[in-house]
């Protein structure tokens, strides 16, 4: 007799669109599930990253987010500027392992510039991982006016070692190199080296020494009678001595007015957790509706599988008949149904894998944020939980195909 399994594909391929619908209820069922699960997560893992070197920020006072936004995502506008006396004071904090300036406020293309020291390129993310920044090409800077790359921006603007190029003021595109702009191009940047895929914002970044930022913009710093002088920062990066003790150490010191008036310090990754957790109702609203799309999915599937058993009838009769037991037509039945479950569940695997990555990158080009797409605890968990519900559903046309009736069923209709 032929097999179970066999006889059961039969009976799948025989009904191609009631199956079809019920396969096609499902995949959309687990795609919606599992992929809110992949991006939801994959944004979280992104988040990790990027705040990964930055244990703590001190900026001007005001919008918290702002400043981890605009440091840590490369993102916004940036907050008022503090004096270079304020990166005196931090240094100075018997808290302070060391205290990086950052400065914004130029782009290239759609990179921003980053005034900075070498120091950033020893930065770890625990003291025993290799630097955050490393170097796939070239060399760190050395002087003013030369750049280092992330590798996003050395792909985005077409630029290697040696290549040259002009800032532009703020976030707009970047200006030509033979344009004639006194502030920007009177000295063009000369790339030394390029760095390798953090898969954080800081591929995305242009890092030039903090110098030239000052020398470019210290004419207009004068002429505007800006406060904080020719050698202000926009930010600075601390990394603590001891963590988290002197984190809070330094964040007292911040409150109470001790690096200044209108200083602040802000733990960037507590600042986009809170951002992620207000824009994350949407993937709530989806989590919640990809469950019910399950339940859904599991009622299709019983009234699919409960009509076939109808409509066979008086074929399941014939195999009583000719001599096939109850367990017989029940495995049949419970392979049918496992058969549209696990095609459904395996195109709704590959379609949320597929629908993240592809979102991943609408995410990364509008937050910055470089999505990392992968497992989680929870994916196994929605894929079992659809599995079940297939079973469960399939467990009521199953027992009415062994309870066929042969003698009513072969009778005349």
């Amino acid at each position: 007799m032929i097999s179970v399994f066999k006889f059961a594909w039969r009976q799948v391929t025989a009904r191609p669109i009631a199956h079809g619908i019920t396969v096609a209820t499902i995949a959309l069922a687990v795609g919606l599930a599992v992929g809110t699960d992949l991006l939801s997560q994959g944004v979280q893992r992104g988040i990790d990253r990027a705040a990964g070197p930055f244990d703590l920020l001190i900026g001007s006072r005001g919008n918290a987010q702002q400043l981890a936004i605009n440091s840590v995502l490369l993102q916004g506008d940036s907050l008022d500027n503090v004096p270079e006396d304020t990166l005196k004071l931090v240094r100075a904090h018997t808290g302070v392992a060391v205290a990086i300036p950052l400065a914004y406020g130029d782009s290239v293309g759609r990179a921003k510039i980053i005034g900075t020291t070498p120091d950033l390129f020893g930065i770890r993310v625990r003291p025993n991982a290799p630097p955050f920044f490393e170097l796939s090409a070239g060399r760190a800077f050395e002087a003013p006016f030369e750049a280092v790359l992330g590798s996003i921006a050395a792909a985005r603007l077409g630029k290697g070692i040696g290549a040259t190029f002009a800032a532009a003021h703020g976030d707009e595109p970047a200006i030509e190199e033979d344009d004639d702009d006194a502030d920007h191009t009177g000295r063009p940047y000369r790339v030394v080296g390029v760095l390798a895929p953090t898969r954080s914002p800081a591929d995305t970044g242009v890092y030039v020494a903090i110098e030239s930022y000052w020398e470019i913009h210290a004419a207009e710093r004068r002429a505007s009678g800006d406060a904080t002088g020719p050698r202000a920062v926009t930010a600075i990066l601390v990394k603590p001595k001891l963590f988290p003790q002197d984190i809070y150490r330094i964040q007292q010191t911040a409150t109470t007015g001790g690096f200044g008036q209108t200083v602040q310090a802000v733990v960037p990754y507590q600042e986009l957790v809170k951002l992620n957790r207000q824009v994350g109702q949407g993937q709530r609203i989806l989590s919640v509706v990809g469950l019910g799309a399950i339940v859904i999915a599991g009622a299709t599937t019983f009234l699919t599988m409960y009509g076939s058993v109808n409509e066979r009838r008086r074929d399941l009769a014939v195999l009583r008949a000719i001599g096939a037991t109850r367990g017989h037509l029940a495995r049949v039945v419970f392979f049918e149904c496992a058969i549209v479950a696990s095609l459904g569940i395996g195109v709704g695997a590959v379609m949320s894998w597929f629908g993240a990555y592809w979102l991943a990158s609408f995410v990364a080009d509008a937050s910055n944020v470089q999505v990392v797409v992968a497992p989680s605890v929870a994916t196994p968990m929605l894929v079992a939980a659809m599995l079940v519900t297939a079973v469960f559903a399939g467990i009521v046309p199953t027992i009415q195909a062994a309870r066929t009736d042969v003698a009513s069923n072969l009778g005349a209709d």
